[in-house]
């Protein structure tokens, strides 16, 4: 669920950079200029948000995008994510980077063998425990032994996770990895020895989903507008990001490691 047209907090990828929401208030159009996108809704109404200023866009479906848009979001290294009305993440747009692409190819290699596989999944444990450790520090209420334990096996190894929050906030998730992938220059999606998919966009959303969860039980059961939980979202997003770069630097040790050895 997305705000009709709306500018979110600073975001990480340089200064005054913003992202651009445009949610489910109605059809618009997306078209440019050299150095702007141009919205323009049903009513004729324009407004020009120019591309240094903006980090990522969040789009809804009904929005109709331009080649000459697209085009220059990639140019400038903003990637797109469209989310539907329900929250969900339908996928996302990435940029084309070229340069040091190192700390992605060392990822590559580590997951193309069975072992370095496993090593990957062995990692994803780790960050889960983290995340479980952190929800330990910040929780407002004791946290019994026992429920320590019930949230240790659902969480850190079967990875699920009591989803309290609305699902709009995963979407918002999905668009803020899409964006630092992109900034990193890391692929979305990694290969297997066999050939399989490795979503490592939805693995990294789900790290962040989790702690969401964990870490924000006073929110539950609570009502959002569209703009209040993109509001939300850039509040937590501002004070908690951080942890998504914790998660690409530990990943990246442990490609760089796998690589040297």
């Amino acid at each position: 669920m997305l705000s009709t047209a709306s500018i979110g907090s600073p975001a990480s990828t340089g200064p005054g950079s913003r992202a651009l929401y445009l949610g489910h208030g109605g059809r618009k159009r997306v078209s440019c200029t050299d150095t702007a996108l141009v919205v323009t809704n049903a009513n004729a109404q324009t407004h020009r948000y120019p591309v240094a200023r903006l980090s990522r866009v969040v789009s809804s479906p009904l929005v109709d995008w331009s080649g000459a848009a697209l085009a220059l979001c990639m140019r400038s290294g903003i990637g797109i994510t469209w989310i539907d009305s329900h929250g969900d993440s339908l996928g996302s747009l990435y940029p084309l980077r070229r340069g040091n692409v190192s700390f992605a190819t060392a990822l590559e290699l580590l997951v193309e063998t069975a072992q370095g596989l496993a090593r990957y999944q062995d990692w994803l444990r780790s960050r889960r425990m983290a995340v479980l450790i952190q929800w330990t520090r910040t929780s407002d209420s004791e946290i019994t032994p026992h429920e320590w334990e019930a949230t240790k096996r659902e969480w850190v190894y079967a990875a699920r996770i009591a989803e309290h929050l609305p699902r709009a906030l995963r979407g918002h998730s999905q668009a803020w990895v899409a964006a630092q992938l992109s900034l990193h220059h890391m692929p979305p999606v990694l290969w297997g020895p066999e050939g399989q998919g490795i979503d490592l966009d939805d693995d990294l959303t789900e790290l962040l989903w989790g702690e969401m969860n964990l870490c924000t039980g006073g929110l539950a059961d609570t009502t959002f507008t569209e703009r209040e939980l993109t509001s939300l979202f850039e509040r937590w997003i501002s004070s908690n990001g951080s942890a998504l770069l914790l998660h690409l630097h530990s990943l990246q040790r442990l490609a760089m490691k796998e690589l040297a050895t």
